[in-house]
């Protein structure tokens, strides 16, 4: 093994955790991918990861995590695995830092170079204005991205993703019944996330009077791009105008003139599907404010490792 005076970094979510090597908060390039369930504990994964990595030795860690900190604690909200500073610092011999994996992501937006815009101007990549972050992974992540002085950025944690779905429009409110009558409380993540999508499904399916397959949340994304399912196509297509709506509610409540980046795990791959999507005309469906919306763009973050390159920015902090 090699040793030196770098960082580890980490993304972890329920599905996957990505750890990575940093120096000076900047990524050195040397990265390793590892199945978060696999591990027990906490402290059991971080050790793999440096034995994945081949580092014996790091002079501080920084780990975005799915999941709420508290007092230098996080639990991964769909997967249950809890990370706590100080064991964890024991474990590396070296200070251990813990955010929320959309803290990171947001403090990863300034230095973003792979960015689709989809309506708005996309001119305000570049302004210093409030800026909002969203995405739909393993659950349904937001943050909010505040210009300071002296060329800084303060980062709001968020959990907006738990708050109530709100239905736009008649169908919508058919499938906010139907969602009741499955689940105890029904938010945006209940549809705008990996398993949502296969809740998503299911509804509608009752909403159409089919069967619903047993289908994984990509089998529902890939039949639905290629229209060869027209259920899952009608899936895909409510699963994007709810997102644009979750965006448009975060836009105008934070008033993101800065834009709003879509990040996560599921967007990125339907870039293509999402540019025809509902996603932007309910985006600016904002009755009196909708001109307030219209220049505001949406960002689809296709950068690799956006969490990752967010995480190593938190380390310097």
């Amino acid at each position: 093994m090699t040793a030196g005076p770098c960082q580890l970094i980490a993304d972890i979510g329920a599905t996957h955790a990505r750890f990575a090597l940093a120096r000076d908060g900047i990524l050195t390039g040397e990265k390793t991918v590892l199945a978060t369930a696999e591990h027990g504990q906490a402290s059991d994964l971080v050790r793999a990861a440096l034995n994945k990595l081949g580092v014996d030795q790091v002079s501080a860690c920084c780990f975005a995590v799915a999941g709420p900190v508290s007092e230098g604690w996080v639990e991964v909200t769909n997967g249950g695995l809890r990370f706590e500073e100080a064991p964890l610092s024991k474990v590396v011999n070296a200070p251990v830092r813990l955010v929320n994996d959309f803290y990171a992501l947001a403090m990863a937006v300034p230095g973003l170079t792979h960015l689709e815009a989809v309506g708005g101007d996309p001119e305000r990549a570049g302004e210093r204005q409030v800026k909002a972050v969203l995405g739909p992974g393993s659950g349904l992540g937001m943050s909010v991205l505040v210009p300071q002085a002296a060329d800084g950025w303060q980062v709001l944690p968020s959990e907006g993703g738990h708050a109530d779905l709100a239905p736009g429009n008649p169908l919508e409110q058919e499938l906010l019944n139907v969602l009741h009558t499955r689940h105890e409380g029904v938010c945006w993540e209940t549809v705008l996330s990996g398993p949502g999508l296969v809740n998503l499904y299911e509804a509608v399916a009752v909403m159409w009077g089919m069967p619903a397959e047993s289908l994984a949340p990509e089998d529902i994304s890939r039949l639905g791009v290629s229209v060869e399912d027209p259920l899952c196509h009608q899936t895909l297509e409510l699963f994007f105008a709810l997102l644009g709506s979750a965006a448009g509610n975060l836009a105008l409540t934070v008033c993101a003139h800065g834009g709003v980046y879509l990040g996560g795990g599921i967007v990125p791959g339907l870039a293509e599907f999402a540019r025809s999507s509902p996603l932007r005309r309910r985006f600016e469906e904002r009755v009196e404010l909708a001109a307030l919306v219209a220049d505001i763009p949406i960002f689809l973050i296709l950068d690799e490792d956006p969490g990752l390159i967010g995480a190593a920015a938190c380390s310097t902090e």
